[in-house]
This record gives structure tokens, C-alpha cells and sequence, in this order.
């Protein structure tokens, strides 16, 4: 046996996953090295820079490992997971998911503990800052998308199964947000941070499962951190980066609403997640058989994936 090839020439899976960590990792290095340079001290541009560089990294090099290890006979893109048939209906449908989870958490903390606004500014400046955050914001969660739910997690279906490559990937999404501030204000925001960031990154996967594409998961990753950041002012993962427009604070137990990490690092956002899961599994229905990019190519050819290696 091959260890490198697969029967019908391809490399195999495990080494493609590598291969796609690999670029992730560099990408990520390349972006926020030119974003420090070329940003100076302009915290909110040096965001969108490094954000809008990383995505373009990843998309060309998804594009072209796509291309030269996996030859899929139809389009690049939606081999991806970025078809342009629906794109805008499920991106719709996620963002109106993702705010309205929101919406409902906040509402909880006004009625049962306390939501305070601290300000509220309304400037050219502020209006400024708020398109580059909004623009930041969107290729961020694509950019994060393209990281965990696209290549390198389709990779993962492709030799591990889909059970196998939700645990590693979203396993994998909270412990790259353990680096994030506020994440160690004490044990149990800690505990929660990791939990739900991994939860979430269960809801995303089964998103992408579900639709065969990005978007969805996307329009929702997207819609949760602009309507947190940028609508009530709080903290987004332990960044307060987007509260550009309205500063916010939350007082209750910091167990149940996250302190100063925020919704995703208390009890609330397990719960908001979980409701988010259950829509997810209710009312997203599978499409295309629900086949997963590189699966369907080798059964084509008659060959039965040989694992990771």
C-alpha cells in the first residue's frame, strides 16, 4: 500500500488534511504580519487588513490544493462549499438565526438581571469605524469558516467520518479561543468558554452537513458577533473590538452570562447554542444527498476511502 497515494492517484486524505493546516497556519502568519506593517496603530483597520488578507490566503490556497490534489469534476467553489445556487437564501437564514439567539439572550439579561448601556456615539468618525468593523466582521467569520468547516473539515468527513471530523474540528475551535482575553477571569468561564465555543462549533458543522455549503454557517457565525459586538455593545469571545457604535454592560453571575468574556463564557450561551442546534437539526433540511465533497468523486471511481493515511 501507498502511503502517500490513494489507487486512483490522489493523495491521500490524511496528508491533504496536513497539507491544509499547513496553509491555515501560514496564511494566518503572512495576514497579521502585513496587517501590523501596513495598519501602524489603527487597531480597527489593522483588523479588517489582517481579516480580508487571511481569507484571500485561504481561499487561494483551498483553491489551488483543490485543484492539484482533489480535481473535482465540477466547480472549484462549490467543491468548497461555496455553490452559488441559494446563497443568499441560507445566508439570510443563518444571520436571522445567529441574531435572533442574540436578541433573546439580551432580552433574558434585561428582565432578570441587568443590561446597561454606557454610550452611545453617534459620530463620522464612529460611522466610519463601524463599516470597517462590519467589513472585518464578514471576512472574519468567513475567514473562520474556510479554516473549520471547509477544507481541512471536509478533509477530515473524507477519512474520519462526520462524527470523527465534528469532534476534531470543533474540539479544535475552542481551544484556539482559549488564547482570547477575559477566557481565565475564573474556572467557570473558562469551562463554559471552552464548551460552548466547541458547541457552537458542533452547530456550524452540522450547518455545513446539512446545506452542503458555507454559507449558512457563515450568514450565522457573522450575524452572532456583529448583533453582540456592534447592536448591544458586549463583549464578542472575550474582544470588545466591536463595540464600536455602543459600549454595554451586563451584571449577574459571571457562571450564567460569562463576565467579562461574555455570552459565550457562562450557562445562557449553552443554552442559547443548544436551542441553536436543535433549529439547525428541526428545520435545515439535507440537500444533495447529503454527500460530502471528495466522497461522492471516489465512489465514482470505485474506490473506497482508505482512512486518514
Amino acid at each position: 500500500m501507498n502511503a502517500f497515494l490513494l489507487e486512483d492517484g490522489r493523495l491521500r486524505v490524511g496528508w491533504r488534511f496536513a497539507c491544509s493546516i499547513f496553509v491555515v497556519v501560514v496564511a494566518d502568519f503572512v495576514a497579521g504580519t502585513m496587517a501590523a506593517t501596513l495598519a501602524g496603530n489603527r487597531s480597527h483597520v489593522e483588523e479588517l487588513v489582517f481579516r480580508s488578507l487571511l481569507l484571500m490566503l485561504l481561499l487561494g490556497g483551498f483553491i489551488g490544493m483543490a485543484r492539484i490534489f482533489d480535481q473535482p469534476r465540477g466547480s472549484v467553489a462549490a467543491y468548497l462549499g461555496l455553490p452559488r445556487i441559494g446563497w443568499f437564501r441560507q445566508t439570510l437564514t443563518g444571520a436571522l438565526l445567529g441574531f435572533v439567539l442574540v436578541f433573546l439572550a439580551v432580552v433574558f439579561i434585561a428582565i432578570f438581571f441587568n443590561y446597561h448601556i454606557i454610550r452611545i456615539v453617534l459620530t463620522p468618525r464612529t460611522a466610519d469605524g463601524t463599516v470597517v468593523v462590519a467589513c472585518a466582521i464578514l471576512a472574519g467569520a468567513m475567514a473562520e469558516e474556510l479554516s473549520f468547516r471547509g477544507y481541512p473539515f471536509q478533509r477530515l468527513v473524507e477519512g474520519l467520518g462526520k462524527a470523527g471530523a465534528i469532534v476534531v474540528l470543533s474540539a479544535l475551535f475552542g481551544l484556539v479561543h482559549m488564547m482570547n482575553p477575559h477566557v481565565s477571569d475564573n474556572r467557570a468561564v473558562e469551562a463554559f468558554a471552552f464548551v460552548n465555543t466547541l458547541l457552537i462549533g458542533i452547530v456550524l458543522a452540522m450547518a455545513y452537513l446539512r446545506t452542503q455549503a458555507l454559507w449558512f454557517p457563515w450568514g450565522l457565525h457573522f450575524a452572532w458577533n456583529m448583533t453582540l459586538g456592534m447592536v448591544f455593545g458586549l463583549p464578542v469571545s472575550g474582544l470588545n473590538d466591536f463595540t464600536v457604535l455602543v459600549r454595554a454592560r451586563v451584571t449577574g453571575p459571571e457562571w450564567l452570562l460569562g463576565g467579562g468574556y461574555g455570552l459565550e463564557g457562562g450557562f445562557l450561551g449553552t443554552a442559547l447554542i443548544l436551542l441553536g442546534l436543535g433549529y439547525v437539526l428541526a428545520f435545515v433540511r439535507p440537500v444533495g444527498g447529503n454527500r460530502i465533497p471528495g466522497i461522492d468523486e471516489v465512489a465514482a471511481a470505485g474506490i473506497q476511502p482508505a482512512g486518514m493515511v
